[in-house]
C-alpha cells in the first residue's frame, strides 16, 4: 500500500466556462483531461455563474456533491436534482446535458472506462483494491494500518492499494473516492 498526502501545492489549476476547477488527482500517469485522455479524474470546482451549462463528456461517469452553496441540476427529460452541502454524491452519465442553476463550489469524480465510486465518510472509508482518494472539505484525521494521518481543509490521501483495507476517520469527514484501477 502507498499512501500519498496531498496539499493544494500539489493541485492543478485552471478555467472553465463557468468558474475554476482544481485538479486534485488523474490516472493515468500522463493522462490528459484537455484531451479526454484518462480513466480517473477527481476534482472541485467553482461554479461562479447563477447559471451554466456542464462540459459534455461523453463516455465519463461522473459523480459530484457541492462543498459550499448548492446547486439544482436538470438533464432533458428528467426530474431536477437539489442539492446542498455535502448531501448524497449524484451519479450521472457525462453525455447527458446538465444545465446547473446555483453558485457553489462542488468536488467531483469522473471515471472512463473503470467502476469507482464517491461516498461521504464519517467514521470509517473501506479501502478497496485500486486507487482512493480521502478529500477532507474542512479537516479530519485519518488512520489507515496504524498510522494517523492530520489533514488540513483542503488536502487528501491518495491511496493505491492491492488489498481491503479500513481507514478510520476522526474530527471530521472525507469524501472518499474510490476507482477500481489494476496497479502495476
Amino acid at each position: 500500500m502507498q499512501i500519498l498526502h496531498l496539499d493544494s501545492q500539489a493541485y492543478t489549476v485552471s478555467q472553465w466556462s463557468g468558474g475554476t476547477t482544481t485538479e486534485v488527482f488523474i490516472w493515468p500517469k500522463g493522462a490528459n483531461y484537455a484531451t479526454r485522455e484518462f480513466q480517473v479524474r477527481i476534482s472541485s470546482a467553482t461554479v461562479e455563474l447563477e447559471e451554466s451549462d456542464f462540459t459534455a463528456l461523453p463516455g465519463v461517469t461522473r459523480y459530484i456533491v457541492p462543498l459550499q452553496g448548492s446547486f439544482t441540476l436538470t438533464h432533458p427529460g428528467q426530474s431536477p436534482v437539489v442539492m446542498g452541502p455535502l448531501t448524497e454524491p449524484y451519479r450521472f452519465s457525462g453525455e447527458i446535458a446538465t444545465h446547473c442553476v446555483g453558485r457553489a463550489t462542488d468536488f467531483n469524480l469522473m471515471l472512463k472506462g473503470v467502476d469507482g465510486k464517491m461516498d461521504i465518510c464519517r467514521e470509517t472509508a473501506s479501502i478497496q483494491p485500486g486507487i482512493t482518494c480521502l478529500y477532507a472539505p474542512e479537516g479530519c484525521e485519518v488512520t489507515i494500518s496504524g498510522q494517523m494521518h492530520h489533514l488540513l481543509a483542503g488536502e487528501s490521501l491518495l491511496i493505491f492499494s492491492q488489498q481491503m483495507a479500513t481507514a478510520a476517520i476522526s474530527g471530521g469527514l472525507a469524501i472518499c473516492c474510490y476507482a477500481a484501477v489494476t496497479l502495476a
